[in-house]
């Protein structure tokens, strides 16, 4: 039993380690990261800097896929990590496709289909608000992981 507990840590601690992410700073490369049968798809997106120029939040985007038993569930996030790389804020999403494609300019952008149209909208993060507006009608709440 207890190597089954020491187990399960190991895989959730490699999962929750974006040393391969935040080190490299790879705007809009995509890393993947496994432990177990369990998927992470992370994308370092930039940093939300304050107007005098210094670094506010890593901004990161993941979805993860985790086996429960015999289904596979999945994870969109959208993650702020503080300067010194330690996970501050998150924003948990429905479905992957709705995850920002890119950030720029402290904005993160957006792209969602109205009548077959596809639209970008275009979120303001600094300062950070209290929810994340992925589309006009769709928001999420930004929290503390």
């Amino acid at each position: 039993i207890c190597f089954l507990i020491v187990s399960s840590l190991l895989f959730c601690q490699s999962l929750q380690n974006f040393s391969d992410v935040l080190d490299k700073q790879l705007i809009g490369k995509r890393f993947t990261k496994r432990a177990g049968q369990d998927i992470s798809q992370r994308t370092f997106l930039g940093t939300i800097k304050t107007s005098n120029g210094k670094i506010k939040y890593y901004v990161v985007k993941e979805f993860l896929r985790i086996k429960a038993a015999v289904v596979y569930h999945g994870h969109s996030r959208i993650l702020f990590f503080s300067p010194q790389k330690k996970l501050a804020l998150e924003a948990i999403l429905s479905i992957p496709y709705e995850l920002p494609f890119k950030l720029q300019k402290n904005s993160l952008y957006f792209k969602y289909k109205v009548d077959g149209v596809t639209k970008i909208f275009i979120q303001p993060v600094n300062p950070l608000p209290r929810m994340i507006c992925v589309e006009p009608t769709s928001c999420y709440d930004v929290s503390k992981p």
